[in-house]
């Protein structure tokens, strides 16, 4: 089996510009709270987020979520209450790319823990843990957040 793939910023432009990208979201719970970040990049930026990321070439869904809590939330082993939401897409009219837009194909995951993560500051600015009813509320919480917790995928 190949390593998984990292783009170039060139071949990454290309991909955002003609194809949708597959990722991974760990919507992480902890004692009733969920935790978001303050995005510091697009697409969303300066929205509050769930953390996630793309999955690599060449890299199974259960490398990425791996992958993804190491980067995103400095976790170094899952819990085994990862439950599966769903499959949910996002459209973005702004992406890192100017005049691109994007579109996510995303697997969302609910990662119950009973350690609060710790997570790094290279995707977001700030964290903060929201009770669901904040969350739902907050005009600062993006609305493809807020859709993980309605009572189907298309907010109905």
């Amino acid at each position: 089996m190949n390593l998984p793939q990292k783009l170039s910023i060139d071949t990454f432009c290309c991909v955002v510009k003609h194809t949708p990208l597959v990722s991974v979201d760990l919507i992480v719970r902890y004692e009733g709270k969920i935790l978001l970040g303050r995005r510091i990049n697009e697409p969303a930026n300066g929205y509050w987020f769930t953390t996630g990321g793309r999955i690599l070439k060449n890299e199974t869904i259960k490398q990425a979520q791996f992958r993804i809590a190491k980067e995103e939330l400095g976790m170094d082993t899952l819990p085994l209450s990862l439950k599966f939401l769903g499959v949910f897409e996002h459209f973005y009219k702004k992406s890192p790319f100017p005049g691109v837009s994007i579109h996510y194909i995303n697997l969302g995951y609910l990662l119950d823990t009973r350690i609060p993560p710790h997570p790094p500051r290279e995707q977001h600015s700030e964290y903060r843990w929201f009770r669901l009813e904040e969350l739902m509320k907050h005009p600062d919480v993006h609305e493809y957040v807020k859709i993980y917790f309605k009572k189907d995928k298309n907010g109905r």
